[in-house]
């Protein structure tokens, strides 16, 4: 016999897992990207210039990983959005006594 979960309790444990990637994701690009920086300055001879250039680029492809691994997990609801609530058609105020109407304003035959 076989335990199985219940589907809350699996999505709750995929939730989990695909948030403890969350700070691998971060160092690791972070990484990534001074590393890359220092090979390119050795090969280059420019020492500080592509490493703290690439070291930046790893902090912004970090922090957009983040994002979406956030993002996937925590996809926006919708329950809780009413939508926007439309104006009524403006209503045109009561014509004065005496006063014409659009027909007879653009009536050009009379």
């Amino acid at each position: 016999m076989r335990n199985r979960l219940s589907e809350n309790a699996g999505e709750a444990l995929r939730t989990v897992g695909s948030l403890s990637t969350v700070g691998l994701a971060f160092v690791l690009a972070l990484v990534i990207g001074f590393w890359f920086g220092q090979v390119l300055d050795r090969w280059m001879g420019t020492k500080p210039l592509f490493t703290i250039v690439f070291f930046f680029f790893g902090l912004a492809a970090g922090i957009l990983n983040v994002y979406r691994i956030v993002s996937r997990a925590y996809p926006p609801s919708t329950a809780g959005i009413r939508p926007p609530v439309q104006a009524p058609p403006a209503s045109r105020p009561p014509l004065a006594a005496g006063s014409p109407d659009e027909t007879e304003m653009h009536d050009d035959d009379h």
